[in-house]
């Protein structure tokens, strides 16, 4: 099996933004409606030192925003050896976000085609591969052959820039009249990615190029198409999971079609492999998929809930700067949670 291009480099510091916009405006008078902030009676104990769990309990509930199920792909493995289950959960990047990698995932996973493929690689902090094609499956048809160009989406920076600017005007608000000490993203994190601007949009991290293209940043648990040279992307039959933190060149070269919100650990507790690039010496080696399916196409009583915490959300910041407050905009990630039956 020819061996993919998937090798980290060296990349340069980067800087924030600020903006603000009359859709921003009116997104923050929203905020202020549902914030459920400080007063200044209070502002003592809102100084107490609270872990990131307390303050995921205490965010106001409408800052918890549904995942819709269209967006979200089962990964089943065969249970281990102690017969328990192993099953990841995905969320697919929105279509208005994405391009033709997305729709060829989807085809893939709604016609089973990943299904008895397998795992043939485990890099240890990079990268977990499977797929392609060793076993000469039929292709589902009409596979798109995508562009380097659709790596961008401007609907993403669009949406970053309206949730930032909404979260700092919130920020601001309840620095300056609740008496809280919510600190701007930028002075807990830096950003040593590649992006020249970052911040969070619809729950995601996105970056900006010098020319102002918007992307989706590879963080850990992010779902990648590989492929080899270059104008091939890749027909998103074979993909691996970043399962370390120094694949952040992978931003533009790779492109990004999602990210595992559930199970990492089942994706990254897998025998590593000793050939070169953490491939798998022998085929016997290989780990077989059960499945991976859409999860709009499971039975009602099998489909999962999932919720994430809103960009514009002071209380991400501060559940960000409770883990220490410094890193890049990977080191902590958007906090998930699945909604109780």
């Amino acid at each position: 099996m020819m061996k993919n291009r998937y090798w980290p480099s060296p990349v340069p510091i980067g800087r924030h933004f600020t903006s603000w916009s009359a859709s921003s405006a009116r997104l923050f008078l929203a905020i202020l409606l549902m914030l459920h902030l400080p007063s200044p009676a209070n502002a003592q104990d809102a100084e107490v030192e609270l872990s990131p769990a307390d303050i995921l309990a205490a965010a106001p509930v409408e800052h918890w925003l549904p995942i819709p199920l269209h967006e979200l792909m089962i990964f089943t493995l065969p249970d281990d050896a102690k017969g328990n289950p192993r099953q990841a959960v995905i969320q697919l990047l929105p279509a208005k976000y994405s391009g033709g990698h997305v729709r060829n995932v989807r085809k893939l996973a709604a016609s089973g085609w990943w299904d008895g493929t397998k795992i043939y690689r485990v890099a240890k902090n990079f990268v977990t591969q499977f797929g392609g094609n060793p076993d000469i499956k039929k292709m589902p048809e009409n596979l798109e052959t995508v562009p380097e160009s659709e790596y961008y989406n401007a609907a993403l920076g669009a949406r970053r820039d309206v949730d930032m600017a909404a979260l700092k005007a919130a920020v601001d608000y309840s620095n300056q009249y609740q008496g809280s000490k919510i600190q701007p993203l930028m002075q807990m994190i830096y950003e040593n990615g590649g992006a020249t601007e970052v911040g969070f949009g619809g729950g995601w991290p996105i970056g900006s190029d010098t020319d102002g293209k918007a992307f989706p940043i590879t963080c850990r648990g992010s779902l990648s198409p590989a492929h080899y040279d270059p104008p091939d992307t890749g027909s998103g039959t074979e993909m691996s999971v970043i399962t370390g933190e120094a694949a952040r060149n992978l931003d533009t070269t790779f492109g990004m079609v999602g990210r595992v919100i559930d199970g990492l650990e089942h994706l990254t507790n897998l025998p590593l492999g000793t050939a070169p690039g953490g491939f798998y010496d022998d085929k016997s080696q290989y780990i077989e998929i059960e499945s991976i399916r859409l999860a709009s196409s499971l039975p009602l009583a099998d489909q999962p809930a999932y919720e994430y915490l809103a960009s514009y959300s002071p209380s991400l910041l501060q559940y960000i700067e409770a883990h220490g407050g410094y890193g890049n905009i990977c080191t902590v990630s958007v906090p998930f949670r699945k909604v109780s039956e």
